[in-house]
């Protein structure tokens, strides 16, 4: 009869085993970040290095461990035992009040079971958190009605405008050197163009603009754009 009842007992420890840590099952994956302009454009997808995975167990209320992604976006979940289980990772959000989601992915784990999952966060960049250069020289060549006059030379002191993709406003601009010099520094991947305000003598409102439009590809990229002449009159 003692052995039944132990035998019992252990039957009842056996059905009541719940998720957590005790079991041979493992969850692991990856994290990837998907960088994303504040426009709402995609730049690239990378790893997302040193990424908080939380992990809850069954139906808790609350997350139960976590830990942080390697170099290459990788995380392993080991020791669990067969049920349910919750993953989730906050992400950027550009709609949201707070600014931060949860992405959650759940699956569930028999015994001596692994399991992989994959889970995408958004990162909002501005345009300027890159490691990009843009540079080039602002010229003027002085005009007399429609005809110029000797040759262009460098313009000091003139303001140059850069744009990000589509956006029609400019996020920066800075003022040309001594030597017509511009460097736009700290870029992301993505398409500018960059502009200038030009004397026009046909134009209405008198001013008019020049533009060129350069694409960052790689990161860590030193690009130089377009020489931009301007007409002075």
């Amino acid at each position: 009869m003692k052995g039944v009842f132990s035998i019992l007992i252990a039957l009842t420890i056996v059905s009541c085993t719940k998720e957590g840590i005790g079991g041979s099952g493992v969850i692991s994956g990856t994290v990837k970040r998907n960088i994303i302009s504040k426009n709402g454009e995609f730049i690239e997808s990378i790893p997302a290095i040193d990424k908080s995975v939380f992990i809850t167990y069954g139906d808790e209320g609350y997350y139960n461990d976590d830990l942080k992604t390697d170099i290459n976006g990788y995380f392993e979940f080991e020791y669990l035992e067969k049920g349910d289980y919750e993953l989730f990772v906050y992400s950027d959000c550009i709609d949201c009040t707070s600014g931060k989601k949860e992405i959650a992915k759940t699956t569930s784990l028999k015994k001596g079971d692994h399991k992989e999952i994959e889970i995408e966060i958004d990162k909002i960049v501005d345009y300027d958190d890159g490691s990009s250069v843009i540079s080039g020289v602002l010229m003027e060549q002085e005009f007399v009605g429609s005809f110029p006059v000797g040759a262009p030379y460098v313009s000091q002191e003139n303001e140059i405008y850069i744009t990000y993709g589509t956006d029609e406003v400019y996020f920066d601009r800075m003022d040309t050197g001594f030597d017509g010099k511009y460097e736009f520094k700290g870029l992301v991947k993505g398409i500018y163009t960059l502009y200038a305000y030009s004397t026009c003598g046909t134009c209405v409102n008198v001013n008019d603009t020049v533009s060129y439009q350069i694409e960052i590809t790689n990161n860590n990229t030193s690009l130089a754009g377009d020489t931009l002449i301007l007409e002075k009159r």
